[in-house]
């Protein structure tokens, strides 16, 4: 049994990856983007939907881990109460915790797939520089990072090799 946290900006492909990933591990899917349209579905704004989607994800997770199934929890993992929950989890659960980046330099490909994706109430249609946003940073812990512009099976296939090689953090 395994947690992994997915991390990359919106567009980069970590849902992309997660859902093709999850059946390999096997795990299961948390998308923090489906749980926080739900919420908004029932009129809470965006600025509390945000903060109580998380609370929603790091619940389901730990009753899904307390269930005997893996996990991956696919967010952007900017902000440092993120990947802090998700490793605290972790190691009060006395699991292995993996952290995935996906990463897309051609900046034209992320516009495009932002712009034409068939997303959520919640997923952003543009780029946003996020590490300028005021309490954001990139991730402390060492992690894979897979370039999002390769083949989906060969993702895969080097994320299969990161769970399977490393002991996790």
């Amino acid at each position: 049994m395994i947690l992994v946290q997915m991390h990359g900006e919106p567009g980069s492909g970590k849902t992309t990856l997660a859902g093709a990933l999850a059946p390999r591990i096997p795990a299961i899917h948390l998308d923090k983007d489906v749980v926080m349209t739900a919420i908004m579905k029932t009129r809470i704004p965006r600025e509390v939907a945000g903060p109580a989607s998380y609370e929603a994800i790091w619940d389901i997770t730990t009753s899904l881990l307390g269930q005997g199934h893996s996990v991956i929890v696919d967010s952007p993992v900017y902000w440092p109460v993120i990947e802090q929950n998700g490793r605290g989890l972790a190691r009060e659960l006395g699991i292995a915790y993996f952290m995935i980046e996906t990463r897309c330099a051609d900046t034209a490909e992320i516009d495009r797939r932002l712009r034409e994706r068939e997303g959520l109430a919640t997923n952003p249609r543009q780029r946003h520089e996020w590490l300028a946003t005021p309490g954001t940073r990139n991730p402390s812990r060492d992690r894979l990072t897979v370039d999002s512009s390769r083949p989906i099976p060969e993702m895969v296939e080097c994320a299969m090799a990161y769970l399977s090689g490393a002991e996790g953090r």
